[in-house]
């Protein structure tokens, strides 16, 4: 029979051979990969369902401030340490004896008239203007022919100013007085024997380092934020949440993938 068909007949029934032998080898693998997929969803699904029945273990850290208003009761004594600066006043009386030599400046100015009646010496030639009249009244022998003559009256006035160079020999009197202007700064030592009275208040400061043990007779109000730094270990069960139910519908839905039904 296939010798009786032409050429062109061979040929397509060659091709139909060829497709069908294609569409085997295709429909084959399809199987297979089927297969091959419907198991590994088997597995999916499975792990799903075990997903569903897993816990979620975590941490979970808290690092929050509480505010705590309330009262707590102390029953016990408790040692508390001091550590606080003590500001107080104290009287003080007393007699404090000064026995003290001291120097105390002064300021005094001098205005007066001083008598002088003294004698003193001049060790060195003076330079002296003279300016004066010397008054002349005497007899002056006259001498006549180198031979000794008659006296002859002789009056006037001669005048003197000249500048000596004078030497003194004895102490000179000295009598006047003398004007004194003039400002005295010195210190004046002076002896303090004596007792001062002292009455005041001293302020004192006494820093205190020590430790007291104090009793509470009442309750003690607190208001205060607490600081809390917690690791909280958390354990989840996922199966009693409601993520479990949608895993094990997921699983379901894996596993019917390759099913033919739309259920």
């Amino acid at each position: 029979m296939f010798k009786n068909l032409t050429r062109f007949q061979k040929r397509i029934f060659l091709a139909v051979i060829l497709t069908l032998l294609i569409n085997f080898g295709i429909i084959g693998v399809l199987i297979t990969a089927l297969n091959i997929s419907e198991g590994r969803l088997q597995v999916i699904g499975d792990t799903m369902e075990e997903m569903a029945q897993q816990h979620i273990i975590t941490e979970v850290t808290v690092d929050e401030a509480i505010p705590v208003e309330t009262s707590i009761d102390i029953t016990s004594k408790v040692e508390v340490g001091i550590d606080m600066l003590v500001e107080s006043e104290i009287p003080f009386r007393a007699n404090i004896p000064v026995n003290e030599d001291m120097l105390i400046p002064f300021k005094i100015g001098v205005k007066d008239y001083i008598r002088l009646d003294t004698t003193i010496t001049v060790t060195d030639y003076v330079n002296i203007l003279v300016d004066d009249t010397i008054p002349l009244n005497q007899k002056v022998k006259m001498p006549i022919f180198g031979k000794r003559g008659p006296s002859v009256p002789i009056q006037g006035k001669i005048p003197v100013k000249q500048s000596l160079y004078v030497g003194f020999d004895e102490d000179l009197k000295v009598n006047s007085v003398v004007p004194v202007d003039l400002l005295i700064v010195d210190t004046l030592p002076v002896g303090l024997s004596m007792k001062i009275p002292v009455d005041l208040m001293v302020p004192i400061r006494i820093p205190l380092h020590t430790k007291a043990t104090v009793t509470f007779g009442e309750a003690m109000p607190i208001v205060a934020d607490i600081p809390i730094t917690l690791t909280i270990p958390v354990d989840i069960p996922l199966e009693e949440t409601s993520l479990a139910f949608y895993f094990k519908k997921m699983a379901t839905g894996l596993k019917s993938l390759t099913a033919l039904s739309l259920d």
